[in-house]
């Protein structure tokens, strides 16, 4: 192997996390921190700026947490990241967030997890389930935005069931 390619075998990956490091947005203090992702393997695909990684996936920056068994994320012509896809086999991707201090942490389960950041708005697919605080929904696909809270729950055309809310009342004092 040539030392150019192996200098851009060895330095892919962390041009990969570099990248995504500036985009992911948590709390306003965490956009600043690295973002540190560990897989089982990881392709860059240059000319796309696609990176998908594979095999007991997880990511961090700050208060985000993301566990999948594939993570793909996708950057736009400016460098930016324009979307992250986890997505679960077996298991469910999962996701872990506080988008404010004021408010309660936010976890999700999906069969795939797409994070927006430019919309700051995450799409749960496939036996979603997100928790804010005691509050809980459920539904074959729940459209989430992390600032303003706006969420909205829909269940597959296909299925007999509904969607499923729980809201859990304020107590005084909270």
């Amino acid at each position: 192997m040539t030392p150019i390619a192996l200098l851009l075998r060895n330095t892919l990956p962390l041009l990969a996390l570099l990248f995504l490091s500036n985009s992911l947005q948590a709390l306003p203090e965490d956009r600043d921190k690295p973002v540190q992702v560990s897989a089982q393997r990881m392709e860059w695909h240059n000319e796309r700026q696609v990176g998908v990684y594979q095999g007991d996936v997880e990511a961090s920056q700050g208060e985000l947490r993301l566990e999948a068994t594939t993570l793909t994320l996708y950057r736009a012509p400016q460098g930016q990241l324009d979307r992250l896809l986890a997505e679960g086999s077996e298991d469910l991707a999962y996701m872990r967030d506080r988008p404010d201090l004021e408010q309660p942490q936010v976890e999700a389960w999906a069969e795939s997890i797409d994070y927006h950041p430019a919309e700051e708005k995450v799409i749960l697919s496939g036996q979603a389930h997100l928790r804010q605080g005691e509050d809980n929904f459920r539904g074959h696909r729940l459209t989430y935005h992390l600032t303003t809270q706006d969420l909205v729950a829909e269940q597959a055309e296909s299925e007999d069931s509904k969607i499923e809310v729980i809201l859990t009342p304020k107590r005084n004092g909270d």
